[in-house]
């Protein structure tokens, strides 16, 4: 039996030794490739780089996970770079949510305030949502009349409470106050100021402060004299609810039994002014407006507030009337103050700009202030632009609507 410390025993030692380091070394490199990582050898790495035992904390932890370190592979730093990018973006995107939802709060409290400075009660309700048929860019042209199964709808107008609101008041905050426009039944109601361009109130509320909500305003060449053919009224659309948000409801529902529910249920406005009282209007179109020449028509209803001849005011009915998604029994003629309430709606997509637009004309002196909506039907073939054909596939058909309405013309 050989002795302890004979040579060939301690040269056989050293041998086993030496495979068994090779063999680690081998089973490591594996493991590596693997992305497995032996806990053990893992601290002795860690240790070999810093000099000791690594014992951070979970913050620790995480910044050495996140923050580029010098030892790191240019994968690892470039991973850890689009990280630290992401979670920024994540952050900021919060952060504006939450101030979104922080000003849409205000929108609403402004809103309540005002009315109580015009001695308004302005009610709200909860669970504000929009229909599926407002943001559907196939539905309105190309569909039939709908479900088939029953529905039970309750088509009975509403009956309309006049606002008059204290105007000295209101002007008194905000000397731009022109009028009080409201939908018996709906948010709609509220003050509408008239600025110095299209701009200004679009992101400032009533008092002038910055506001994603902005007021509703009318357009600049309204000059509120008495002698505006056509008032132009724009506001947004918000997912509250607010301002103009119910004006998109009378987009047809062609999910529905009834697609002009809406419209039959509120047939008409109120404005209400300093020196006219209370006026209702009867909504007699509904038309989806493209605003970029690039996707086709451009119908330029803003610039119409004034008509400078019977000629004038027919073509742009006509333009209207072949625009519109419904069919009133309202008719109409040269010398008809206009109302026209303008708010964004996006069926294609939020990069084509489009807007939905809801047009009434004044009850006449002598005239009852009471709408047949039973004879109101649906209007499938509206005239639109090319974009919007395109993407259904389809196109306009020509002026299908009774052009006896138009008494004028």
């Amino acid at each position: 039996m050989p002795s302890l410390f004979d040579d060939d025993w301690e040269e056989n030692l050293k041998q086993r030794d030496e495979r068994n380091r090779k063999k680690d070394e081998s089973k490591n490199i594996a493991m590596e490739k693997l992305g497995i990582t032996d806990a053990s050898s893992k601290k002795n790495k860690s240790d070999k780089i810093n000099g000791r035992t690594n014992k951070k904390n979970i913050w620790g932890r995480i910044a050495e996970n996140v923050i580029p370190q010098s030892e790191d592979e240019p994968k690892e730093k470039f991973r850890k770079i689009f990280l630290m990018v992401a979670i920024v973006c994540l952050i900021a995107a919060l952060i504006y949510l939450g101030w979104q939802i922080v000003q849409l709060a205000q929108g609403r409290e402004t809103n309540i305030k005002i009315g109580e400075l015009g001695g308004i009660q302005v009610e709200y309700s909860t669970g504000y949502s929009v229909p599926d048929h407002i943001v559907n860019p196939n539905i309105g042209v190309v569909t039939g009349p709908g479900t088939e199964e029953p529905e039970i709808i309750d088509l009975t107008p509403v009956v309309n409470v006049k606002e008059y609101p204290n105007f000295d008041n209101l002007k008194q905050q905000n000397p731009d106050t022109r009028a009080w426009v409201k939908i018996q039944g709906t948010l709609v109601n509220n003050v509408v100021v008239a600025g110095p361009d299209y701009d200004y109130y679009v992101d400032h509320d009533f008092y002038g402060n910055e506001s994603i909500s902005g007021t509703i305003f009318a357009s600049p060449s309204n000059t509120w004299d008495g002698t505006d053919d056509n008032t132009v009224l724009f506001g947004h659309n918000m997912s509250t609810g607010d301002f103009f948000a119910y004006v998109v409801h009378y987009v047809p529902n062609d999910y529905s039994s009834e697609p002009i529910a809406f419209y039959k249920k509120h047939p008409t406005v109120m404005l209400s002014t300093p020196d006219g009282g209370c006026e209702v209007y009867k909504i007699f179109a509904g038309m989806l407006v493209n605003t970029q020449e690039e996707y086709g028509d451009v119908f330029r209803y803003i610039d119409k507030t004034h008509f400078y001849s019977q000629d004038d005011f027919n073509e742009f009915i006509l333009g209207v009337m072949d625009r519109s998604w419904f069919f009133t029994d309202v008719d109409l003629t040269y010398g008809d103050k206009l109302l026209t309430l303008s708010t964004c709606n996006w069926p294609l997509g939020r990069d084509i700009a489009t807007r939905w637009v809801v047009l009434a004309r004044k009850v006449r002196p002598g005239e009852s202030e009471e709408v047949d909506t039973s004879v109101a039907y649906r209007n499938y073939n509206p005239k639109l632009f090319d974009y919007y054909y395109r993407r259904i596939g389809s196109s306009w058909g020509g002026r299908v609507w009774d052009t006896s309405k138009l008494l004028s013309y």
